[in-house]
This record gives C-alpha cells, sequence and structure tokens, in this order.
C-alpha cells in the first residue's frame, strides 16, 4: 500500500497560523477605514474611495508580487512585507489628515498584495504536491475565520478604546507574524534555479495558460462584491432583520466544507468542484435578488459558500499545483488578479443596473452572466486540457 504523503508537518501548521493573523489584520480594519476617514474630515464618497485603495493597489502589484515571489526567497519576502504591514497599520492611529490616510492605505495596500499572493506560493512549499487540493483548502481557512471574526474584534476594540487601538492591534498581529517567520524552517531554492529566472519574459508575471480561470475568479469576485455592496441595503429596504447571519452561515459552511472539497479536488480533479460552484454561485445570486425573508438570504449564503467560496480557492489551487513550483507565486498572482478585477469594477457597473432596473432584475441578471460565461470558459479550459490532476 502506498503511504499517503504526510500534510500536517509542524511548518505547515505554522504557516495555517501565519496566514491568519495575517487575514485578521487586515478584516480587523476595513471596517473601520471608512468611518474613521470621515472622523479625520474626509467627505463621504472620499472616504468610500479611500477604503477601497487597497483593492485598487492589488491590481497593479499583484503581477509584480508574483513576479517577485518566484524569483526571491519567499521567507525573506514575507518578513519584509509583514514588517511594513504591521508598521503601516500602526501608524494609521497616528494620522492628521485625510491626505496622510491615503498614503498610508496605499502603502499598506502594497505589503498586503505581496502577502496575499506570497503567501499562497509560500504554503505551497509545505504541502505535498499529491495534497495540495486540501493543503491550500486548510490555508485558505485562515481567510474565512478571520472573516468571520476579524471585523467584529476590530470594532470592540475601536469603540472601547478607539481606532488606533484597532489599527496598533492589527499591526501587532502582522508583526507577530514577521516573528513565526524568523523561527520557521524553510529550504530555499537552489541558486541554480534562481539564476535561471533573471531574464525576464512575460510568463513572469502572468500565466496566460490560466486565462480563463482568471476571469472565472473575476466573476465570482464580481458577485461577491456585488453582494458585499448591496446586500445590508436590499435588507433594509425589504425589512429583513438580522441580515449579519448571512455571513456567519456562509463561513460556517465554508470551514465545513472546505477540508472536504479540498480532497475531492486533489482525487477528482478541478472540474468535479468547479462545474457545480459556478451553479451554485449563479444560484447564490439569483436567490439574494429575490429573497425577501431572512431564510431565503440564509439559503442564498450556503449556494454563495459552495460556489464561489469553494470555487476561487480551488482555481488558486489547481493553478499552483499545474504549475512547476519555480512559478507558483506567478500562478497565485494570476487568479488573484481576477479576484481583484471582480471586486474592484462589480459596485461600479453593478450601481448602473441597480438605478435602472432595482435589485431584483440586476442580480437575476448577474446570475445568468456567471451562470454562462464562467461555465462557458470552464468548459473551454477543460477541453485545452492543460489542467494537471
Amino acid at each position: 500500500m502506498k503511504k499517503k504523503a504526510t500534510l500536517w508537518t509542524m511548518p505547515f501548521i505554522t504557516v495555517i497560523l501565519i496566514n491568519t493573523l495575517n487575514a485578521a489584520a487586515g478584516n480587523m480594519t476595513l471596517s473601520l477605514v471608512t468611518e474613521y476617514a470621515l472622523k479625520l474630515g474626509a467627505e463621504l464618497t472620499l472616504a468610500s474611495t479611500i477604503a477601497g485603495l487597497m483593492s485598487m493597489t492589488s491590481l497593479v502589484i499583484c503581477p509584480i508580487a508574483g513576479f517577485m515571489t518566484d524569483r526571491v526567497n519567499k521567507k525573506r519576502l514575507l518578513i519584509l512585507a509583514d514588517i511594513g504591514y504591521g508598521i503601516f497599520l500602526i501608524l494609521h492611529g497616528f494620522v492628521k489628515s485625510p491626505t496622510g490616510l491615503i498614503v498610508l492605505r496605499l502603502c499598506t495596500g502594497v505589503c498586503f498584495s505581496i502577502i496575499s499572493v506570497t503567501s499562497i506560493a509560500f504554503a505551497s512549499t509545505f504541502v505535498p504536491k499529491a495534497r495540495m487540493g486540501e493543503g491550500l483548502g486548510y490555508a485558505a481557512l485562515a481567510n474565512i475565520i478571520a472573516q468571520a471574526a476579524g471585523p467584529a474584534i476590530g470594532i470592540a476594540l475601536s469603540d472601547r478604546f478607539g481606532h488606533g487601538a484597532a489599527f496598533g492591534a492589527a499591526g501587532a498581529l502582522a508583526l507577530a507574524c514577521m516573528i513565526c517567520l524568523i523561527f520557521l524552517k524553510y529550504e530555499e531554492e537552489p541558486r541554480a534555479v534562481v539564476a535561471e529566472k533573471r531574464k525576464f519574459h512575460f510568463s513572469d508575471i502572468f500565466a496566460i495558460e490560466f486565462l480563463n480561470f482568471m476571469l472565472v475568479a473575476a466573476l465570482f469576485s464580481a458577485g461577491n462584491g456585488m453582494v458585499s455592496t448591496y446586500l445590508k441595503i436590499i435588507a433594509n429596504e425589504r425589512a429583513i432583520p438580522s441580515i449579519s447571519i448571512f455571513f456567519t452561515v456562509y463561513s460556517i459552511i465554508m470551514v465545513i466544507t472546505k477540508p472536504i472539497t479540498g480532497k475531492l479536488l486533489d482525487k477528482k480533479g478541478p472540474y468535479f468542484i468547479l462545474i457545480p460552484s459556478v451553479v451554485f454561485a449563479a444560484a447564490g445570486m439569483a436567490v439574494v435578488g429575490i429573497s425577501y425573508s431572512l431564510g431565503m438570504m440564509l439559503v442564498a449564503a450556503g449556494f454563495k459558500a459552495l460556489g464561489q467560496g469553494n470555487g476561487t480557492p480551488s482555481l488558486q489551487a489547481t493553478a499552483v499545483k499545474s504549475l512547476d513550483k519555480s512559478r507558483a507565486g506567478v500562478a497565485a498572482s494570476t487568479i488573484q488578479i481576477g479576484q481583484n478585477v471582480g471586486n474592484a469594477v462589480a459596485p461600479i457597473i453593478g450601481s448602473f443596473f441597480v438605478k435602472s432596473y432595482g435589485y431584483e432584475s440586476s442580480f437575476i441578471g448577474a446570475a445568468v452572466i456567471i451562470l454562462v460565461f464562467a461555465m462557458a470558459l470552464v468548459l473551454l479550459q477543460k477541453r485545452k486540457g492543460s489542467i494537471k490532476r
């Protein structure tokens, strides 16, 4: 009998801890930025723009981060990024004007983008290739846990001790990641491999073989962006109480299904996960559009978890698994670009449709777009046959 490759090593557990703390640092502060900007004197439009600066920064930085991840020592890159991330978050508490906050959000966005891309590639170095889907699935749980707990912790700290304390605590978590990384054993790539990478190619910043998957990630994230932007507004309009439970249900289902999804990805291949994910993602958008009760919204939360929630990490794991480990950074950044595009443009484009056609028609229309185009892209990628199991 073939011995199963070991996944739960101390380095892998440490990496999951690092990912969780980094994700928590971001999620503790994201919900505070708009309010903080208003407190510093910004108008609502400017405050909202400042809150979205990190996503816009990621669009530019992700390809560069992928290139750097594959060219330099991943551990050192993460250490430097966490030092910057921690310091810039702490400095939020000392800023005195919206202009200063803009500068800090841009700097924070650069560090955050590097961490987002590099952490996926770094985690993959501690995962046996035969269990890549499962391993990166567990690593993705860090974001889910942080999304569930981070905002509540950040708001609680802010309400009790002020914004400076919340940003300071988030910065301390990032610096704690830096300390964990220093003591984590990591085997650097052979110098010969690094030397071969010195010549620049377009493939160093974008994995063109995963263009279809990047576009699928963009569609998934576009749906997620629309839900995040309009869910509370829809709930208020339709008198749906306790809508925050939507995210609790989403997180619970993700925690339950993610390890299972990862194992199925390794055993059955990506399309066994991605095709149902497209259907569930579309269903989630449609149900949000037609929901007039909390029960129906929670059904939509379940569909969203099984769709975008499981689909996007599966796209990342498949890209990382299919390319050589020397290109793990560009594999991760290519999918991340799609996520950033979807998150950045969906609320803007969606606002025009919502104004003209209302929430129900706009969300049903978005569901049809996701179902038709994402399914076509997945099937086209399957037909190409370039994905490794």
